[in-house]
């Protein structure tokens, strides 16, 4: 069952693949999280993203490939997403820089060895079982960026455990979202 902040999104980013205006200051919301998150992974264009989740309209795999450059590849198990975000990518001229699947988030068909950072949303469910399969199959050095909500709205969303999040580097963010941090958490390493 969906919450009324996931569907809320998913219309949002339904309007944003349809109209560009709309696409332009429903990205505003981004522009600040991406660039925090950025600085935090220290992404360039050497790096290869996966960010899982991304809706009928991917901002943040946009955002952070005309950030950074980084080829993005984007996951979302909603195929029903995958035709509009096609659109805005195509719209973008983004096809040879972002790739799109339609996959579980826990990624079973997809070799995460070739990415050097996993983008999570926030929108994750099960979250706490997607982290653990993700941070199993990816290369130590990996690192993993992790939405997490704003206090107040933690019962919208999924746990994550606590005493993971109390070993990472993490921002705030003070823009006007539910997008409360992000974290940092680099595989096989302390941050």
């Amino acid at each position: 069952m969906l919450s009324n902040i996931t569907k809320l999104t998913q219309k949002i980013e339904y309007l944003a693949a349809e109209k560009s205006l709309v696409f332009n200051i429903a990205s505003r919301y981004y522009h600040d999280v991406v660039d925090k998150e950025i600085d935090l992974a220290n992404i360039t264009e050497d790096d290869r993203v996966l960010c899982i989740g991304g809706g009928f309209c991917p901002f943040s795999a946009i955002l952070m490939h005309q950030k950074t450059g980084a080829k993005i590849t984007v996951i979302d198990n909603d195929a029903d997403c995958l035709p509009k975000a096609r659109e805005v990518i195509e719209r973008f001229g983004l096809c040879e820089h972002i790739h799109l699947e339609c996959q579980e988030g826990c990624c079973k068909n997809l070799a995460l060895s070739q990415f050097t950072v996993v983008h999570f949303a926030l929108q994750i469910t099960p979250f706490a079982y997607v982290f653990a399969e993700v941070e199993k199959k990816v290369n130590p050095g990996t690192k993993l960026l992790i939405r997490r909500p704003k206090d107040g709205l933690n019962k919208m969303y999924c746990k994550l455990s606590e005493t993971l999040l109390t070993c990472c580097r993490y921002i705030k963010h003070r823009v006007p979202c539910n997008i409360g941090s992000t974290f940092l958490y680099v595989k096989g390493t302390a941050v």
